[in-house]
């Protein structure tokens, strides 16, 4: 009689612990929140549920942790959801479901609902104020509202990253939310979350309120080197955004990125417009510490992590190749990856 020996299943490599990743976040967290303030914007990085992205170069890391902690944090609070017009527009893909942005909306408010989370509220931000509204917004705005979600349109403001004029944030609406903490989220990155951060905050101080923001964030690792594999998949991840890790010149041996450099100079400009109801905002001293991120201290095996976000970025420069080939994505990407490549 043939005897088969069963395989034994190989168990994988972990390089991160998402137990000590939960507690040393939420510790972290909520030492940044300062008492005194009247409303806190949370601004919530990447994706929330399902973020393949992170469990790939971070073997380990449950992909729905970020959502865990928001509802710890949020749990008398209320969440807005912001999607791009941009992206919904140009059909932009999740390319871990191959589902386009419009799709990802709806389908996230389904899966938060399935989770517990419930969306009330969803924002159609980065809208070119000078066109009119295309049928494919209005489509999406009608289909929000047959579920019960009330959607609210935002459109972009030029020279946005240049500098703050008071009176443009007049064109959009103030999402009027009497909760204390309240958590700015998105099916991914370059959204337009911090834009709705900023409109919110400048309604608040107008209202005399005193507020107050935080980002809860994951790539890049400010406390890793610009060229630490990670940091570099995170480059690769965002090539469509043009997002460049650097120095945060105004923290000393921490790395942060370009749009949170830019973001954190233009939240200054705008708390200088508030003597007294800035006085949060105006302690937020850098790039670096507007946010709360805790992922190295959860790192358990550099060396696993090192070779799983080098991979990341072979596969991120195969599947641009394609996109490129194919039309569905800008030759300019492809060769950010490629420049990304050449720093490992």
């Amino acid at each position: 009689m043939k005897i088969f020996k069963l395989k034994k299943e190989k168990i994988p490599e972990l390089g991160f612990n998402t137990q000590i990743y939960l507690r040393e976040q939420l510790k972290k967290i909520k030492s940044m929140i300062r008492k005194g303030h009247s409303k806190l914007y949370i601004e919530f990085g990447g994706k929330i549920i399902q973020d393949k992205h992170s469990s790939r170069v971070l073997p380990g890391y449950d992909e729905d942790i970020k959502l865990k902690i928001l509802k710890k944090i949020c749990k008398a609070g209320e969440v807005i959801f912001v999607v791009s017009s941009r992206d919904i527009l140009r059909e932009r893909v999740r390319g871990d479901f191959k589902t386009t942005y419009y799709e990802e909306t709806i389908r996230n408010i389904y899966e938060f609902k399935k989770r517990g989370l419930i969306i009330k509220y969803v924002v159609i931000s980065l809208l070119d104020k000078n066109n009119p509204i295309p049928l494919k917004i209005k489509f999406l705005e009608k289909e929000l509202k047959k579920i019960g979600v009330i959607s609210y349109r935002f459109f972009a403001i030029n020279n946005y990253s240049k500098n703050v004029n008071l009176n443009d944030f007049k064109i959009n609406p103030f999402i009027k939310i009497n909760k204390k903490i309240i958590a700015i989220i998105s099916p991914g990155g370059g959204s337009g979350k911090f834009g709705i951060c900023l409109n919110q905050l400048y309604y608040e101080m107008l209202n005399e309120v005193s507020p107050d923001y935080l980002k809860f964030e994951t790539f890049p690792v400010y406390n890793l080197p610009i060229n630490h594999p990670l940091n570099l998949a995170y480059m690769a991840a965002s090539a469509d955004f043009y997002d460049v890790v650097m120095k945060d010149k105004r923290q000393k041996d921490a790395t942060s990125y370009n749009r949170d450099i830019e973001n954190y100079e233009l939240l200054h400009i705008l708390a200088k417009n508030f003597p007294t109801q800035g006085e949060f905002l105006k302690k937020i001293s850098s790039a670096t510490n507007m946010g709360a991120n805790m992922i190295a201290k959860a790192i358990i095996n550099d060396e696993i992590v090192q070779r799983e976000a080098a991979a990341e970025i072979a596969r991120r420069l195969i599947r641009y190749k394609f996109e490129v080939a194919y039309g569905k994505e800008d030759l300019k990407v492809l060769n950010q990856v490629r420049e990304v490549l050449k720093m490992l």
